[in-house]
């Protein structure tokens, strides 16, 4: 159950979520990164959001689970092998989203904890995020569930000052 009592239902995504999925994300993105990309740095497009997660939901390497509450989707969470994201070795959380009216009631919490357990089924011990270094929000749930900020930097926004920095999590409680 979410905050407010209703019950969340997470299931793995289907090609059919992709237009919702992608509605998801760049309605929490213009929501949550308001203040952190400047103007001058396009806004994410629908279409292309459709393309992203539709290879996404289609991947082999790649987790979609999806939680709908009242039977609407208002959350999606991708998980899985990157080599080109993540070291070697580690599980990538490459996408965690909420819908802007959804914020705050637990939702994304609980598609986190079930996409952390199935890694920890899928046999990863070490885990890797990228978060926008301005997201203190973000970072400061991620932190606090023991996730540890790295050296590493990476844009995809040359030129605008926009960063992402690398989050490790140790799954075997040796770190």
């Amino acid at each position: 159950m979410d905050d407010s009592g209703a019950v969340i239902r997470v299931r793995a995504a289907t090609p059919s979520d992709v237009p919702q999925l992608a509605a998801v994300q760049r309605q929490s993105a213009l929501a949550a990164f308001a203040d952190i990309f400047p103007a001058s740095v396009a806004k994410p497009q629908q279409g292309e959001l459709v393309e992203e997660w539709g290879a996404l939901v289609e991947s082999a390497a790649h987790d979609v689970l999806v939680a709908e509450v009242r039977g609407e989707l208002v959350a999606g969470v991708v998980f899985g092998a990157d080599d080109a994201l993540a070291p070697p070795g580690h599980g990538l959380l490459a996408k965690l989203y909420v819908r802007p009216d959804f914020f705050g009631r637990g939702i994304g919490g609980v598609l986190y904890e079930n996409a952390i357990d199935q890694m920890r089924r899928e046999g990863w011990a070490k885990l890797w995020l990228w978060v926008l270094e301005g997201n203190v929000v973000a970072r400061r749930m991620y932190e606090r569930r023991g996730w540890l900020p790295q050296e590493e930097r990476r844009t995809d926004w040359p030129g605008s000052g926009i960063y992402e920095i690398g989050y490790s999590l140790d799954l075997t409680g040796e770190d």
